[in-house]
Order: structure tokens, then sequence, then C-alpha cells
């Protein structure tokens, strides 16, 4: 795919650049982002790659079954792809590169934004592909799957190979073997409980610290002294001020992060570092404005804002103004007068000489060609001497074969297609038969025209000439086309004559022309709200307490400014024009009367108070910025068109009484463009301009009413509401005004609208539903933390007042149609949720597909929960307007791209209500702690992805908001990167604030979270700290033993025998994987009971196994939070729901059972 600048590589012995078709052979992709057909099912995708590779039939077939058995899609082999999940797209994404039976895969991020039980399942699949002999070159930035997969693992940084290796290779160039994390109490001394841990193991180091936990490192070759201190810790936790306690083992993501420093990081920067979060940025209380001050802040941020944007976007600004001015000026200088085109029209001189000869000389210089059988009665002599007459050069052939003669050489040149042979002529003649005949062949090109006449012009003339023996005889023929003229004296006469009075379309086009025009920079404006509504940058923006009211006000100042210079612009140029003009009919000369220029400015600024809210309402419609200006053009042009064509209508209609009034047509015709005009801004628009130039002209107001039979007046005012003057377009623009700013002012708050009306209403469509939302809802399903969390908070005033956020019987429900069915069902996303986020804390809020991203949208008030409470600072959020301080990372970049980083900083630290003389301060430590200062005079959209998501968690602390929303604020970050944010984010959390987050990776959440809930159904499996959850949900230690030697069966054999319970999960080659229980059973058969596993004892064994040379190493951890997770929450809901519609069976929505 990309050609390498130098060095070469080999697959299967091959060079890909010289034998590229052969290596293709060999090879599977399977790129980093879905490369999907929305339309295409499962097996469609697959046939059709089958088939590009031109495969067998029968071999793409068995294939395709083989496939779809391994990636766990055989039931949803007709799904469409974009019915699929996430997880089940990336499936068959490796499904497709496994087409044709390749021998080297390659994978490229498969996992990349998956869920953990996805995850699992394409790991299980690599782990198949490696049993039937694929080679598998896996990219990840997940590093704990590099471990997991990978029998050798390289690292990469700045295009450079930095180390390779086995992972335990790997693993032991670390300095650290074990990390020791412990959940300490309130009132526990870190020095203490150091100094305890170094009685035991002396090289231990303090890591890091938060409000809730400690995490030691345990150097190597410390394993020997575990044993000890893991005995002391259970003898003495509570003495010392701990909970509980973990080990885990070095990862490969250590590696990672010990060989990928930044160029100028050191102890000393670390350090300060740490001192700015905590005491420059995070514990600062920066003053901010309030009321009117805060209002005009928030409206100049927004107003400087697009202005960055729009001169940004230069070509669309640009076209704003020269576009407008150059096509007015083209209008008013090179557009023909009305009646200058309807004389072009009507009287059209080249009618008048376009008769044509149709003879063979019209296509010279050309060659024909001719063939006569016998030169008898002097046929071939009479023939010839015709043509060479013509003045043509002539191909006599002696064969019968004129058309394989020419279309042999028709191809040689287009010249020759198109100009050399044009005629061709055959004669037959017939002296056998009593009376001589001739038969004549013509042949002729279709490419010009005229040339089937011409050819049977020159056969008839020369079959003239022999049945008349003499070649002084000819045929001629002439084209000549047919001239009408109106009778004189008549209506349409009489019409035609002052046309241009009418403005009939395409005569009088100075209206018409204004009104495209104004569609035009119109429809600009609308690019960038459709392109902030789309990207979700909107929503961002109001997440700051932006009202909607200040948005679309700010925005209104701005377009509104843009406008007001432009059409003065256009109405000084319509001045200068009809006074400059030297036509005394051009259309545009009535402007040079002050007044109708004067009418000519208001009528364009009454447009443009309609236009604005109008084009705001529009915005909300279209899925992309292009389209939305393409539609909004050819729907606004479309109506002009259909205006000016229906006004021309009655003119043509005969009116025999004029005296009597107009004809019902033209009373119908101007119902119908007055409903055109109330509709939309453009055709009432492009209707005043009409009326202010008939309004100017007497005579073709006298005209009018002698052949229309109106009764227009020559003396009303220009502000008459009779035509010709502009007051009802008035009118009608004031109406727009008014209609669709309440329009706009419906769609923006629409959800509350809906729930006050349904709040009124009496009748309840779903009993059942109602009685699951009651205060007495059973929760004797639910886990016993889970339920204990609830009680507390619905019996614990002191909780509701001490916590940052209170979440209280939460319930959020949908109606959902089925896949099978036009009806709706009541669907509940989230069910009774509870819990509580004490101050200086992290919750980590992880689900799969079950209510997860709809509780953060209900926790950020973008949507309205269906019943319950969320208490943020003691404030009831469903009880008030947007008035939270809060700030919001969201899972994709809702970001402005045609800001700077620095401008994007500045925007929202003014909408944050910041006092203008701290934010360049605080934006710059912004910067530095997000390691952005390399980029902050870059735009966002030539950010990588990776720098947009470090953007968008700055914009979440900016301020100090007293809770934090972060939706999977790491996705796309290497390891490093991860881990420097991580330190920003323990250090907000230790200072004060509260974070809520979630995340697809658990090691994530094991390292910021201090509280954990795992949501399945839109409810609550499990809640509590790691260590809670690991004692509670782990099935045990996970341990790796290395076997020394050969005797891999007889570690087996001392293992099963020294630690009861043991099961040995897998083998390579000799190291085993194994897990050992929390508890095994006794061997006592008459009172088996329950025996708990110490670790100590564990790690006692495995030492004591080490020192005979049994074993060479080993590791020992705890259940991971991933492994609970994936036990806990399994598939995400979506999948399963689909699963059973497929098979038919039906599990009660609402039932959480554990």
């Amino acid at each position: 795919m990309l050609k390498p600048t130098s060095g070469n590589v080999t697959i299967q012995g091959m060079d890909n650049q010289i034998h590229i078709e052969e290596v293709r052979h060999f090879l599977g992709f399977c790129p980093q982002y879905d490369i999907l057909y929305d339309e295409l099912s499962v097996e469609e995708h697959l046939e059709l790659i089958a088939k590009m590779r031109h495969m067998d039939k029968q071999l793409m077939k068995e294939s395709i079954e083989r496939i779809l058995n391994l990636i766990g899609l055989t039931n949803d082999r007709s799904t469409l792809s974009k019915d699929l999940s996430g997880g089940m797209k990336r499936r068959l994404s490796i499904g497709i590169s496994l087409i044709n039976d390749p021998k080297v895969i390659i994978l490229d991020e498969p996992t990349s934004g998956i869920d953990p039980y996805n995850r699992r399942l394409i790991w299980a699949i690599i782990r198949k592909l490696k049993l039937t002999g694929k080679c598998v070159l896996l990219t990840t930035h997940f590093l704990e799957e590099a471990d997991v997969l990978s029998d050798r693992i390289a690292i990469m940084s700045r295009g450079r190979l930095q180390a390779n290796g086995t992972p335990d290779f790997l693993k032991q160039q670390t300095e650290f073997e074990y990390r020791l994390l412990m959940d300490k109490q309130e009132q526990c001394s870190t020095d203490r409980i150091t100094q305890f841990i170094q009685e035991y193991v002396g090289n231990v180091v303090l890591e890091r610290e938060s409000a809730a936990e400690l995490v030691y490192g345990i150097k190597r070759d410390e394993s020997k002294q575990i044993e000890r201190l893991i005995n002391a810790l259970d003898e003495n936790k509570q003495t010392i001020g701990i909970n509980s306690y973990g080990l885990s083992m070095t990862t490969i993501e250590d590696v990672f992060l010990r060989l990928v420093q930044e160029e100028d990081e050191n102890d000393q920067t670390q350090e300060n570092t740490k001192r700015q979060l905590d005491d420059q940025v995070f514990r600062k209380q920066y003053e901010r404005v309030y009321g009117f001050h805060l209002f005009w802040t928030r409206v100049w941020a927004l107003l400087i804002k697009r202005w960055h944007v729009s001169r940004r976007q230069i070509s669309l600004f640009l076209g704003f103004f020269l576009l407008s001015i150059i096509a007015e000026i083209l209008f008013i200088s090179a557009v023909p007068t009305p009646k200058e085109i309807q004389t072009s029209l009507s009287n059209n001189p080249r009618v008048t000489d376009a008769q044509v000869t149709l003879i063979p000389s019209i296509y010279n210089a050309q060659t024909i060609v001719a063939y006569a059988n016998s030169n008898g009665n002097d046929v071939q002599t009479r023939l010839l001497n015709y043509l060479t007459s013509t003045g043509a050069t002539i191909d006599n052939i002696s064969d019968d074969n004129v058309l394989n003669y020419v279309r042999d050489r028709y191809y040689e040149s287009a010249d020759v297609f198109v100009n050399k042979y044009q005629l061709s002529f055959a004669a037959y003649y017939n002296a056998t038969s009593v009376s001589p005949s001739l038969r004549m062949n013509a042949y002729f090109s279709t490419v010009n025209f005229h040339t089937m006449p011409t050819s049977l012009g020159v056969a008839a003339t020369n079959l003239y000439q022999f049945y008349a023996n003499s070649t002084s005889k000819s045929i001629v023929t002439t084209n000549q086309p047919i001239i009408t003229n109106p009778k004189s004296g008549s209506y349409l006469a009489e019409i035609i004559a002052v046309l241009y009075c009418f403005e009939v379309f395409p005569i009088s086009l100075f209206s018409f022309l204004n009104s495209v025009m104004a569609t035009i920079f119109i429809a600009i404006l609308l690019l960038t709200l459709i392109t902030e509504r789309i990207s979700h940058s909107k929503d961002l923006q109001l997440l700051t307490n932006l009202t909607k009211r200040i948005y679309w006000f700010s925005n209104w100042i701005f377009d509104f400014s843009l406008c007001l210079i432009l059409i003065s612009l256009l109405t000084i140029i319509v001045k200068i024009g009809g006074v400059a003009n030297p036509k005394s009919d051009a259309e545009v000369h009535v402007y040079q009367n002050s007044s109708a220029a004067g009418y000519f400015f208001l009528m364009y600024f009454m447009y443009t108070l309609a236009s604005l809210p109008f084009i705001y309402v529009f915005s909300f419609i279209p899925n992309s910025s292009i389209m939305g200006f393409t539609n909004f053009f050819i729907i606004n042009v479309i109506m002009c068109v259909i205006d000016a064509v229906a006004n021309s209508v009655p003119v043509f209609i005969k009116n025999d009484t004029p005296s009597a009034g107009p004809t019902g047509v033209y009373s119908v015709v101007t119902v119908i463009r007055s409903i055109f005009a109330v509709l939309l801004p453009t055709v009432n628009l492009k209707q005043a301009l009409s009326n202010i130039q008939l309004h100017e002209n007497t005579g073709c107001i006298s005209i009018y009413n002698s052949l229309i039979g109106t009764k227009l007046s020559t003396t009303d005012s220009l502000m008459s509401s009779n035509r010709p003057g502009v007051g009802a377009q008035f009118i009608i623009f004031f109406v727009q005004i008014i209609f669709w700013w309440v329009i706009l002012i419906v769609i923006e708050n629409r959800l509350r609208i809906r729930q006050r009306c349904q709040g009124c209403c009496c009748c309840c469509e779903n009993d059942s539903l109602d009685s699951a939302l009651t205060d007495e809802w059973d929760d004797s399903l639910l886990d016993e933390d889970v339920r204990q969390e609830r009680q507390t908070i619905l019996q614990d005033n002191e909780t509701k007042t001490s916590s940052v956020i209170v979440v209280e019987d939460l319930v959020k429900q949908f109606k959902k149609r089925k896949s099978k069915s036009n009806e709706k069902q009541n669907y509940l996303a989230v069910n009774h949720l509870n819990f509580h986020v004490q101050k200086r804390a992290c919750f980590g809020l992880l689900a799969n597909g079950a209510g997860k991203t709809t509780t953060f949208r209900v926790l950020v008030n973008d949507i309205k929960s269906t019943s319950g409470k969320i208490i943020i600072n003691g404030k009831n959020i469903n009880e008030m307007k947007r008035d939270l301080e809060i700030g919001f990372c969201p899972q994709f970049d809702w970001l402005i791209h045609d800001l700077t980083v620095s401008e994007t900083l500045t925007l929202f630290a003014r909408l944050k209500g910041v006092e203008a003389s701290e934010i360049p301060e605080m934006c710059s430590n912004m910067i530095d702690i997000f390691g952005l200062g390399t980029y902050e005079n870059r735009q966002i959209q030539k950010l990588s992805g990776g720098n947009k998501r470090k953007v968008s968690a700055a914009l979440a602390f900016m301020a100090n908001p007293a809770l934090v929303f972060l939706d999977e604020p790491t996705t796309g970050l290497d390891a490093a990167a991860k881990r420097k944010l991580w330190k920003v984010i323990r250090a907000a959390r230790d200072v004060g604030l509260t974070i809520i987050m979630t995340s697809h990776s658990m090691e994530e959440c094991e390292a910021l979270c201090t509280k954990i809930g795992i949501m399945k159904m839109g409810q609550f499996m499990c809640l509590g700290n790691l260590q809670h959850l690991r004692h509670r949900f782990g099935n045990g230690y996970a341990v790796k033993v290395k076997v020394a030697g050969d005797n891999v069966d007889n570690v087996k054999a001392e293992l099963v025998s020294d630690l009861p319970g043991i099961e040995i999960q897998d083998q390579h080659n000799e190291v085993l994987f194994c897990n050992v229980p929390f508890s095994y059973s006794s061997s006592d058969e008459e009172n088996p009971t329950k025996v708990p596993y110490n670790l100590a004892r564990v790690f006692e064994i495995l030492n004591r196994r080490k020192e005979q040379n049994l074993i060479e190493s080993y590791s020992v951890t705890q259940t991971t939070l991933e492994q609970i997770f994936v036990q806990l929450a399994g598939e995400d809901e979506e999948t399963l729901s689909d699963r059973r519609e497929k098979n038919q069976q039906t599990i009660p929505l609402t039932t959480t059972r554990l």
C-alpha cells in the first residue's frame, strides 16, 4: 500500500515489491477502521471479497461457512452491517481478512474501541488462527492484548524499533516485579504504612498516593519476602489503617513506558508538573463574572468564535461578499434588457439565412468511396464525373465491398472518423433485362448533420441522369426552416410587443437573479450552523451553562452584521448602476430614483431578518453541511422559477372583458404566488423587487390594466399593500420573522414542551410500566451492595448532603421499534439506578451497551429522565435549567475544527464566565498540563486523534468544576500519553474534584477509580471499590509458572497436590497458566467445609518449588477488573435482544438477576 524509501519486505521468500501479485495471495489484512458497506449483509461481504480473489464457487461456499463459524456470526449471516454492533463489525473485518486462506494475517488494532466482552471473543479468534498455523502480525495500543496473544513483541517509538522479545523477556527489563495496591482508611498515616512494609520488604517504593489508595512497587528478587509481608498485612491491616490490599504483576505497558520517554522529560520536570497541577491549577479558585457582564462576555466569545471560523474558511467568507457583489455588477452591466431579450427571441436574424443546400461539397475536404459493377451506358463515368464536380476526393474501388473498405479505415484517427468519410455510393447496372435498369446504394456517416438526405440527393441525381440519358440533369435539395410571424393585430402579437412589462420568465431577469443571489449568500451562513450541530460542538458549548438564547442571539448578531454590510454595498451598486447604465429600458434604471433604491434596501433588510431564523430552523434538518447548502439552494431556486413561470401564465390567456376585472386564472395564480411568498422569504423578496420595478414604470401599469383587467394604481405609495406596492411583502416578512423565531424556540425546547404536555395528560399508555416506576419498586433481586446503596440514599439524608452527586431511582424510558414490527414498545435504558459519589473521588461507570451512554446524557442534563432524582451539589437538576458547574469530555471529540487549541480553550473559559484577566494564565496552564504546547497555535482539524482527546479533556477540567464527566477520555492515546493523562486526572481527584468516568480500558479504571459500578440491562450488577469487587467476584489468583527443564508433568502433579482446587487452564510449551481459587473444599467427607486460601501460602509453595529447581520463574496476580466485567456484564444488551428475537424467546426486560 506504501512504497518504502529503502529496505525490503520478504514474505514466503518473495520480495513484496517485485512479486506483489504472488505475495497478496499469502496476505490477509484487517484495517484499523471498519471498511464495510451499510447495505450489505455479513455473508454478502464475504462473498464480495471471495469473488474479488477469484475463488472457486464451491471452495468459496465452504470457506465462508468456516469463517462464519470461526468469527461467531453464523446466526447473523443475513444481518446488514449497519445493524451490527461495534464488536460484530470488527469480527466481520477479521473474517474478511481470512478469505482465500492467507498464510500471513495483518491485524491493525483489531479490538480498537470495543468492549471487553467482544475483545475477549476476538482474542479467542486470534488464538485459533495461531493454532491453525497462521502467522499473525498484530498492532495495538492495548498492551495487555499484546501480552496475552503474542509470542514475540516489538516496541516502536518515533519510527524506530526500541525492543523485541518474548513478553517474559521484556518484563525482566523493568525495575519492579510486583505492585502492592492498598485501600486505605481515612485516618491513616502513609509514612507508618511505608515503614511497616519496609520491615518485611526492603526494596519497596511508594509509586503514587491518592485519597483512597496507596500503590507500592516491589523490586525484583523480593518475591521470597512477599510471603512474610502478606502474613503481616493479614494480621495487622486494621492496626496500620488499611481496609484491603491487592497484588499485581508488572505488565508490558510498564516496559513500553520505560522505553518510550519524552525527550525533554526528567524527574525535575515531573515534580514541577505535579506542583503546578496542585497549586496553580486545580487548587485555584478563579474569579467569575455574573449577570449582565456574563451575558455580554458569552456573546462576545461566540462572536469571536464566528469571526475566527469565517476568516479561516476564506473561500466561503470571500464568496459571501465577492460573489454577491460581482454577481450584482454583472446583473446590472452584462444582462440584456427585457426589450433586447424579447427582440432576440422573436426576431432571430439567423433564421432568415438558415437554409442549407444538401450537396456533397458541404463536407469538403472529404473522401467519397465509389463503386460501379459496370460502365455500361456510362453508369460509372456519370457517377465519377458528378462526384468529382463537387470537389471531393474520390476512391474508386473495383470490389463490391464499400462498407468493409470504409470500416477498415474508420478508426485510424479521430479526424478520419469525423471528417474524412461522410458519403459512399455503389451503382449496380443491370443490362440483362428487357429494359436496362440502375440500382443505387447510398452510404452515410451518422457523425455529421444532413448526411442521409445529401446521400439520397446524390443517388436521385444519378438515377435521373441515367433514365434521362443526360449529364446536364440534376436534382437539388434544400433544407429551409419555416418562418412564421403572428398575424398583425392579433392578441398574441399585441402581448409579444409589450411582453417586457409582465416579468415573463426569462425576459425579465433582474428580480429573479437577485433572489438567486440572495439564496446563495444566506445559504453560506447555513454551513457553520449545520457543522456545529453535526459535530456536537454546539452541545459542548451549551454544557458550559450557555443558554440557547445567547447562542442564537450571538449567531444572529454576527450573521445580521455581515448581511447588513453586504446589502448596503448591493444597494450602493444598484444605485450607481441605475444612474450610470446608458440603456434607458434597463430594469436597474428604475433605481436611479432614491426612493426606489431605499425600498430596495428595505426589502433586502426585511429579507435578512426573515431569512436568518428560517435558516436556523432549517439547520436542524440536513445530515451534512454540503447537502444542507445544496438542498436549501435548490428548493429556493426551484420555487423562484415556479413563481416566475406562474406569473407568466395569465399573460397569454386573453381577457375579452378587461373592464370587468382579471380572469379566474389570474386570481388562482395570485393566490398560489402568495402562498409561495408566505412559505419562503426568497420568493417574497423576488415579488417585492418586481413590484418596485413595476411601480416605477407607469406605462407598464397602463398596459397591465388594459390587457389583464387589473386596477393597478399609478399614484399609490410604494408601501401600499396593493400591487404594485410592497406593503403586502413587508407584512409577510414581518410575519415570517415572528413565525420562524417561534418555530426555533419550539424546536430548542421540544423536550420540555413534550414533558409538560405529557404531565398535563391524565391518560396512561402502559399501566404495567407505571407500576414499575413507583417508589415501592422491588429491589430484592439486586446485588446486596447495590441494594444497600439504594437504601442508604433513600434513608440517609447526611449522605445526600455530603455527596457531590446523588442519583436516586433514576429511570429513563424510550420507545423502541421492534425489528419485525412497526409497533413501538417501552424500553428501559436505565432502570432505577442509585449511587452517590463523595468529594475527592472517581466513580467508574462501566457497562456494555446497557444504558451507560444514556445515563451520562441524563447526568449532564442533555436529556431528561423519565423519573428519579439527580442531585448535584444539593441542586436537583430536573427542577432547574442549565446552571451546573460541570465539565464534560465526550466519547467523541465535540470540537470546532477551525479554531486553534488556544482559541478553543479561550472560548470555553469565556463561556464558563472566568474573569478576563485570568483567562490567559489558565489557558497557558492547561496547555502545559496536557502537553499541548507544541500545538498551541495549530487548528483542531490538523491535530491527531490523541491530541484532540487531550483538548477535550482539558476543556472538561477548565475552571475547576466541582464535577467532571469523562467518557472514554484516553481513546486513541498511546500508553505513554495515556499515563500522563492519568496523572492529571489523579491530581485533580486528589485536590478535591469529583470525577465520573467510563472506559473500555479496565486497567484505566483500576488505576483511577475509587468506586466502580458495572451495569447490565440498565441496572448495576455490582458496586464498590476495586479490592472489594475482587474479593467478592474474583475467581481466585492467576498463577503463571515457567517449568525448569522438561518435567512439566511432574510439576503439574506437585501443584495439584500442594494447592488443592488449582485449575491448570492452559499450557504453552513449558509455561503453565493456572488459577488458584480463593477457597477449596476440605477433604473431610463427613463435614466438608470451604477452606480459604492464604495468599502467603501460595507464595510459600511456589518459592519452595523454585528453590528445588522445579520452577524457573512464576507470577501471581489477583483477578483483574476486566475478568470481573466479562463475568458480570457479558454481552451487550442489544446483541442479547437480537438473539432473543431470532430464537423467538421472551425474557422480561426489567428482570435483573445475579
